[in-house]
């Protein structure tokens, strides 16, 4: 998957009069950059493919943001400790034009590329605070469990503009099909996207267009939602219709199977601090056992069974 290539370019967008402030790509602008620099062989259905997940990937490790209309951007600077008392190895994640200053102030010696980093600087409020001089954030993954949103169902500040048109009526994608999550017992989140057509359409309903977007109706209206918003109206509508997620979890090997499952950002993003990939199951992650109460919280706030 090509996760470097899109790091960087996001980072190295800038906003023209402002080179403080990055800017977004759409999925298309990508594709389209990505592809200049790959063997003209590549298909354009594989670069594709490979980009969607990608973006998918980067999203669940926090290192970029997903808006409307298919546009990403890079996420802020941040460096990530797993708890104030266990600073021997922060994690960088998004804008890396802050990497290489994050090394300088912390007097790491490291190659300035390594997002692990390793600070000559002690004590959590002195790193905080040179990390704060060059704009970087400092967090704690303790923490940043307590901030995790609630799954709920889209706000009325959410629900301010329509979708300009029917998807149904005007439909681009060439014969394929709309999506509608639909929770049901013990089913893979994967599989609860099901094909609809018009007609079965039921008022507060979560939907999927061809080209990625997330739709929500209600009151005859259709309104674009976020990612991240969408992952939580998922969650919700599991336990609004008693068919919580089960996720499959061997406590005593530390394996966690995520396969098939979409998590918002900021859940993902602290599961991957806490864990480790197995390099030999596709997204299962390896969790220590003094991490597990810290994944049983999350878990519970989104509402899952582990099982």
């Amino acid at each position: 998957m090509c996760l470097n290539e899109i790091i960087l370019l996001l980072s190295n967008h800038r906003h023209p009069v402002n080179p403080a402030i990055p800017t977004t790509l759409t999925k298309h602008q990508l594709i389209t950059l990505i592809r200049s620099s790959l063997s003209p062989n590549e298909s354009q259905a594989q670069l594709q493919s490979q980009v969607h997940e990608a973006l998918s990937e980067l999203q669940a490790q926090g290192e970029i943001y997903a808006g409307v209309r298919n546009r990403y951007c890079i996420a802020p600077p941040t460096a990530l400790a797993l708890d104030k008392d266990n600073l021997s190895g922060l994690r960088f994640q998004g804008d890396r034009t802050y990497l290489p200053l994050a090394h300088q102030v912390l007097k790491t010696e490291q190659n300035h590329d390594n997002i692990t980093i390793r600070t000559k600087i002690h004590g959590f409020h002195r790193i905080k605070d040179h990390l704060n001089q060059v704009g970087i954030r400092l967090v704690t993954v303790a923490d940043s469990v307590e901030h995790l949103a609630h799954p709920h169902p889209p706000t009325s500040a959410i629900l301010r503009s329509p979708w300009p048109e029917n998807p149904f009526l005007t439909n681009p994608w060439q014969g394929q099909s709309l999506h509608q999550y639909i929770p049901s017992r013990d089913t893979p989140q994967k599989n609860r996207w099901t094909t609809l057509n018009y007609y079965q359409l039921k008022d507060k309903s979560l939907l999927q267009l061809p080209s990625g977007e997330y739709l929500w109706f209600q009151e005859q209206c259709f309104y674009e939602l976020e990612p991240d918003t969408a992952m939580l109206v998922m969650f919700y509508l599991d336990k609004e219709a008693g068919h919580r997620l089960k996720i499959e979890w061997d406590k005593p090997q530390c394996r966690l199977n995520l396969q098939g499952t979409s998590l918002p950002s900021a859940y993902a993003q602290i599961l991957w601090r806490l864990s480790e990939p197995d390099s030999e199951r596709y997204r299962t992650r390896i969790i220590e056992h003094r991490h597990h109460p810290l994944l049983e919280t999350i878990f519970q706030r989104l509402g899952c069974l582990l099982v």
